[in-house]
């Protein structure tokens, strides 16, 4: 006859737990929202009524930018050559953006530019620059792209008709402070312009 002590029984009960875990694992975790709606939103386009091209306009501590321009006389004095203030606007693209940018909180980053005079810095030979933006829940869309002076610049607002609406914010990189500079409003550019 062999006797069996308590710890042969202990042993063996956490043996047949472990077999039983490992036959019926338990089901994964339902994902976060924020989860959900990337997988969501991973095989499909972001609505439509946000993606296009929009005129700028942001009031940034109590200035207008662009500044309202007086209309150019007809002809130029001569010899001078008349320029032409720098347009301030924002396109919002269907594309993911080629590298993702694992500061936003988002995992959904669709390519963006940006031309905002004073706050946005293009390379050479272009007009505006790359910027990432992503559409939130229900018709709230951010737009943010990161300056020379390791700070973000992120543009946090709803779509309503025609007419993107916001505020304007800034982000210090290296100590992730933010304040809000002011507020944006953008409007759809009509095609055949």
């Amino acid at each position: 006859m062999r006797v069996r002590t308590a710890g042969w029984y202990c042993v063996t009960a956490v043996s047949l737990a472990a077999a039983a875990a490992c036959a019926h694992s338990a089901p994964a975790p339902a994902p976060a929202p924020e989860e959900a709606s990337a997988a969501a939103m991973n095989g499909a386009a972001p609505p439509n009524a946000m993606v296009g091209t929009f005129d700028l306009q942001a009031v940034i501590q109590g200035r207008t930018i662009p500044a309202p321009q007086p209309a150019p006389p007809r002809r130029p004095p001569r010899g001078r050559v008349v320029t032409v203030p720098l347009a301030a606007l924002v396109q919002l693209t269907p594309t993911p953006t080629a590298a993702p940018d694992p500061s936003v909180p988002s995992s959904i980053q669709l390519r963006a530019e940006v031309s905002l005079p004073g706050y946005t810095m293009p390379p050479r030979g272009r007009t505006t620059q790359a910027a990432v933006w992503w559409p939130g829940s229900g018709d709230s869309v951010t737009v943010r792209w990161v300056t020379p002076r390791k700070a973000a610049v992120t543009l946090r607002g709803r779509l309503r008709g025609a007419t993107l609406r916001g505020d304007v914010w800034y982000t210090l990189l290296e100590s992730g402070s933010e304040f809000q500079l002011g507020t944006w409003t953008a409007v759809r550019r009509r095609t055949g312009r």
